[in-house]
């Protein structure tokens, strides 16, 4: 169910014990100056209040909420309520011949990019990740899941929602696509995913992006030697750390025909 959500940011604070001594030339007995180094890691919190009833409180500051790590009190810095709509329409249905496809070769690979506090990219908005895992799914699967994909974005994205694609297909997870609402954009890869890179396309390099940045982190035979079942969940965990870039709560649609839990791929 679409919420209000308020978000909080607090400080946590540590402070180094060590000092660094300033000068060499100190003559015996003379105090010596100390150089303390504080760090300081902004953490966001999403927090949902109700009443008795049910209902949402609405109207809440800093001063109604009360912070701690480990027993000690942290300082909220910046309190800010979200209101995601309850009965989000979706977006009006473009018909085909307006529609704006492209058949890129080849995809680019993309980051999850973190926003800075003080935007509001992600304010009011619901962020869903699409996941496809291609090792598990023969091709008859690849293409319902691809078409159920384009079909929700199509006929049930709405003006709340912000999406992300991902695909695993044995090397690495990568981010086809940072969170976005380009219809357009989000279409075409998708149909580049389904006709195959390349395919009907002309020599040219994705236009969205310049750069092949790849995924941090692969799961292919020279990084270890496992079982296909570790290796799916070894490649979904890091997904999960590439969406872990963005505070903001997120929803993962995970596109799969299973997992083996039984046999030599367990």
């Amino acid at each position: 169910m679409r919420t209000p959500v308020a978000r909080i940011l607090f400080l946590a604070t540590a402070a180094a014990a060590s000092g660094q001594t300033i000068g060499s030339n100190t003559a015996p007995g003379q105090a010596q100056g100390f150089t303390f180094t504080i760090q300081s890691q902004l953490v966001v919190e999403a927090v949902r209040v109700k009443d008795k009833q049910g209902g949402f409180v609405h109207g809440l500051t800093a001063k109604d909420f009360a912070l701690s790590e480990d027993g000690a009190p942290q300082t909220i810095r910046y309190c800010e309520h979200e209101s995601l709509a309850q009965n989000a329409k979706p977006l009006p249905e473009e018909p085909a011949q307006d529609e704006s496809i492209t058949i890129y070769n080849p995809l680019a690979r993309e980051q999850i990019q973190p926003e800075p506090v003080e935007k509001d990219r992600y304010k009011n908005h619901w962020l869903l990740a699409f996941y496809f895992d291609m090792t598990t799914m023969p091709p008859g699967d690849q293409l319902r899941a691809l078409s159920a994909a384009e079909t929700f974005i199509c006929t049930k994205m709405t003006s709340s929602d912000l999406l992300a694609l991902l695909r695993y297909q044995g090397g690495s997870v990568d981010i086809l696509q940072d969170f976005t609402n380009d219809r357009d954009r989000l279409l075409s890869i998708l149909e580049t995913m389904v006709v195959g890179e390349g395919q009907g396309a002309t020599d040219t390099t994705d236009d969205a992006s310049s750069a092949d940045t790849g995924a941090a982190f692969g799961q292919d035979d020279s990084e270890f030697n496992i079982f296909n079942t570790d290796r799916q969940l070894s490649a979904l965990e890091t997904a999960a750390k590439q969406l872990g870039r963005v505070s903001e709560k997120k929803s993962l649609l995970y596109f799969a025909s299973g997992l083996r839990l039984n046999g030599v791929d367990n």
